[in-house]
């Protein structure tokens, strides 16, 4: 039925009980502050207007033409130990259970990804890495973002991909485009064809699918 399923990367393949994403929200705030030279009473408030806006900060930052290092801005937001994410042996047994191709498909850098997945111990489950950069800084969830990764596991049609993520934002746009969307740790809404609790119970929904 699917040839590929995407899946996001922070707040789905790991719970969004860890704080990792409250963490990245932090320090972007931080950025805008002490590297941008916003107030601090505005941060959050322009972060936050970025990302409803763009999608992302830095699509935010991008658009409106603010002059920053797109590298340092990575290590900057990225810049936190992994020690309390706890590796989940159910994710990786579901993930290896799953005949069809997957990747990652995230709107943060390779490196980043590539550090989680390795600390997450399922690097090595996925075909492919999908980040901002390749997508050449165009992020999820502009439609333009989900043809272009569709177009780099080969052209795949869009009624043959799957998209698993935490952001009603992302499903809504990919399953507006005729991709079939799941919603991990979500409340039910009209923004995603699915619902899981936990990422863990994708592969036993797509059994269900078939």
């Amino acid at each position: 039925m699917f040839e590929v399923v995407f899946f996001d990367l922070d707040d789905t393949l790991y719970p969004k009980s860890s704080g990792f994403m409250q963490q990245i929200s932090i320090n972007i705030s931080r950025w805008v502050t002490e590297v941008l030279g916003y107030p601090p009473d505005q941060a959050q408030a322009i972060r936050k207007r970025w990302r409803d806006q763009y999608g992302t900060a830095l699509r935010g930052m991008m658009e409106e033409k603010v002059p920053f290092d797109q590298d340092e801005f990575f290590r900057f937001v990225h810049d936190f130990p992994l020690d309390s994410m706890i590796p989940d042996y159910s994710v990786r047994q579901m993930l290896a259970n799953m005949p069809m191709r997957k990747a990652v498909l995230t709107n943060s850098n390779v490196e980043h990804a590539e550090r989680v997945l390795n600390h997450l111990k399922i690097q090595d489950c996925f075909e492919k890495i999908i980040d901002i950069k390749a997508l050449n800084f165009v992020n999820k969830p502009w439609p333009a973002a989900y043809e272009l990764a569709l177009n780099m596991m080969g052209g795949i049609a869009p009624n043959k991909a799957m998209l698993v993520e935490d952001s009603a934002a992302n499903t809504r746009t990919a399953k507006a485009m005729g991709m079939t969307t799941v919603l991990v740790d979500c409340p039910p809404s009209n923004d995603a064809d699915h619902f899981v609790d936990h990422v863990n119970q994708v592969h036993h929904l797509i059994l269900k699918l078939q």
